[in-house]
């Protein structure tokens, strides 16, 4: 759940009040960034190893070379899945940095983008021309030469030009904008609950009657914002929870899936296997010789 204890502040503010970069190495296996939000826009790219980002309810496993975009507000969590993994953030405050440019905060898009009305695809296409102005905005951060600022801002207009005419997923109207914070908002107590018990027994009527709606209305509201029934949401985080289990866990395949939240251990490996795209126990030994290593 978004709150303000996962609430993630800029960390270097101190030297742009709109872009925030930072260099994480050799992180080994198993190591994990807290769940957390901000309201700035933010790129992952990973410069060696893997790491698996959660953005919401969706998973994403990045490799060398490869990007993610995180859109703001946006509850998301990063973990290494090898024994050095090293990645670099980049944070992005649009409001701030228009705020510092009034001739074009009137321009087309600039008050969606300020407003945080945009919503971006998450993956970028690595032939894009977009990950080499990444390369180009890391670069001129470290370089404190003359004019980096002016540099720097530029390399963000570039960027910000290339996201709206290919990665625009969705623009919402005021309105729009507003009855989607207050559905999450309403949503709120219920994605907490989840996560909480999700190793108990969980049914759509209960997790309604918490969010105060009818069940078809609450279904309706947490696919739109979620995107998946509540049925998926639950194995997805159940399946997680597996999976760590089954990287550092003597338990059996049958006990785990009981440890999680699962009564069937067939229904389990079927889910596992539809969600990972392999059986628990192949996973298992992959991980095993994937350590090993």
């Amino acid at each position: 759940m978004k709150n303000e204890t996962n609430y993630s502040p800029k960390r270097n503010a101190d030297r742009h009040a709109y872009l925030d970069i930072n260099l994480k190495e050799g992180l080994g296996y198993g190591w994990r960034y807290q769940e957390n939000w901000h309201e700035e826009m933010q790129f992952y790219y990973v410069v060696s190893g893997l790491g698996r980002i959660r953005c919401e309810s969706d998973v994403f496993d990045l490799r060398a070379g490869e990007t993610l975009l995180i859109n703001c507000n946006e509850l998301h969590v990063i973990e290494s899945l090898c024994d050095q993994l090293t990645f670099c953030s980049i944070r992005i405050d649009l409001a701030a940095m228009f705020q510092d440019m009034p001739d074009l905060i009137h321009l087309n898009y600039a008050e969606q983008l300020m407003q945080q009305r945009i919503v971006f695809d998450h993956i970028i296409d690595e032939k894009e021309q977009l990950v080499p102005l990444l390369h180009k905005l890391i670069a001129e951060h470290e370089s404190h030469l003359p004019g980096c600022e002016l540099a720097l801002k530029s390399v963000v207009l570039q960027i910000l030009v290339i996201l709206i005419r290919n990665y625009i997923q969705k623009i919402y109207t005021k309105k729009r904008f507003d009855l989607r914070i207050s559905s999450l908002n309403q949503l709120k107590s219920v994605i907490a609950f989840i996560h909480e018990q999700y190793t108990e027994s969980i049914t759509v009527h209960d997790l309604a009657e918490r969010a105060l709606m009818s069940e078809s209305h609450f279904c309706r509201t947490f696919k739109k914002l979620y995107g998946k029934t509540v049925v998926a949401y639950v194995n997805t985080l159940r399946i997680e929870q597996a999976e760590k289990l089954l990287q550092n866990s003597p338990l059996t395949i049958t006990e785990i899936a009981m440890n999680v939240g699962f009564n069937d251990a067939n229904y389990f490996s079927r889910v596992f296997k539809q969600l990972k795209g392999t059986p628990p126990q192949t996973e298992r030994n992959r991980i095993r010789q994937t350590m090993d290593h």
